[in-house]
């Protein structure tokens, strides 16, 4: 692999450069600095935890409190980029080392706060005064300060469902347990949630998940329940396009008529965040069989299954399967990474923007003029409507 591809491939999660540390994330914190005063006793609302990955299995967990209003993934999304970074900005995270099985006793009150499908007061105290140092990831949503703690109370009555605390009681399989609650009409963030702090699954085998790995796991189980769904249903009988652009990340897709396909395309362009030094856009490619993959999607981690997740949304609503490839292209305004989740929701915004179109080369002439880098380059890259396969849509 080429150094200069490093960043595309590795975005501050898996050290290709062999520096230890990710220095583009490094810069961005040095560069994020709070002045906020906090103390060692913070009260505040929360229905979120964070499950360290670093030196797994032992790792670090705890509540994420938030020191003003709180606002769930989407509304946060629809407060624009730079409302996001300020809002993560303004959370403080506790940390307690126990690794993936702590005490029942001390993950206890953290864990029913998470499940709560509202907010609910905390108090966490600390060891020392929480500090600023907002650390960044392409998968986890930012987190503004943080610190060791003492001890976490409930001050609230948690609203858990009780039909997930049924599905917790009846310790079904993870997997099992997922889609049972999706098909309550609990979201893909709940969901997570739910299996990060380590409530889903066989009572004796739960363990925690580390968060970064929960939400890609979540995406992808629940993506594979719904494809079980899409290859039943009938084609779709003409070419769909959809635009949408936010977060300085536009996107393309197209769905042609075919069994189910998947194809997604990440184009990171010069001077923007994994492609800082570069002269050229860095362009991914990830595809997807009928049958379905078995291999990570290394190239392009979390983003590639939330993109599937949206796609297979959008057929399962409407009843239809065909041939999808999604092309995202990133531009320069996304410099600070604020999680994955923004690639998830700008996907589900851009299929509710469609046209039809008679042909899929009248499709790719209008997708074209809209991508700053045009269409030839992710034809002669596609194995869904690539040169050799033009011809079956014409």
């Amino acid at each position: 692999m080429k150094p200069d591809n490093y960043c595309v491939r590795c975005k501050g999660a898996k050290n290709l450069c062999g520096l230890g540390y990710c220095p583009i994330l490094k810069k961005i914190r040095s560069q994020h600095r709070n002045t906020r005063e906090l103390k060692e006793t913070i009260f505040g609302p929360s229905n979120e935890a964070f499950v360290g990955s670093s030196n797994y299995p032992d790792i670090s967990w705890g509540p994420i409190l938030s020191l003003g209003s709180h606002l769930g993934a989407r509304e946060l999304y629809e407060q624009g980029y730079a409302k996001v970074v300020e809002y993560r900005a303004a959370m403080v995270k506790g940390r307690r080392f126990g690794g993936i099985r702590p005490n029942k006793r001390s993950v206890e009150e953290t864990q029913e706060a998470a499940l709560s499908v509202k907010p609910v007061d905390l108090e966490v105290n600390f060891s020392r005064k929480p500090k600023f140092d907002m650390r960044f990831s392409s998968v986890v949503a930012p987190v503004g300060a943080s610190a060791p703690m003492r001890k976490v109370r409930l001050c609230d009555n948690a609203k858990i469902p009780r039909a997930v605390d049924t599905l917790i009681e009846e310790g079904l399989k993870a997997r099992e347990t997922m889609v049972a609650l999706h098909g309550r009409g609990l979201d893909n963030y709940y969901i997570s949630s739910v299996l990060s702090v380590g409530k889903l699954g066989v009572p004796d085998k739960r363990v925690l998940v580390p968060t970064r790995w929960s939400i890609t796991a979540t995406d992808d189980m629940l993506g594979k329940h719904l494809m079980e769904r899409v290859r039943e249903y009938p084609q779709v009988n003409a070419v769909w396009v959809f635009t949408h652009e936010s977060y300085s990340n536009h996107y393309e897709v197209i769905i042609a008529p075919g069994a189910w396909e998947f194809e997604n395309f990440e184009a990171w362009c010069p001077n923007t965040l994994w492609n800082l030094g570069g002269s050229t856009a860095r362009v991914s490619v990830e595809h997807e069989p009928f049958g379905g993959r078995s291999k990570y999607a290394e190239s392009q981690a979390g983003a590639y299954y939330a993109v599937r997740l949206a796609a297979l949304e959008f057929l399962d609503k409407i009843r239809r399967q065909g041939r999808v490839v999604a092309i995202r292209e990133v531009y320069e305004g996304y410099q600070v990474p604020v999680g994955v989740f923004q690639v998830r929701e700008n996907a589900r915004d851009a299929f509710g923007n469609a046209k039809m179109h008679s042909s899929v080369s009248d499709a790719l002439e209008v997708v074209g003029g809209r991508l700053r880098l045009g269409i030839g380059e992710y034809v002669k890259r596609s194995r869904v409507i690539g040169q050799r396969n033009l011809l079956e849509f014409l």
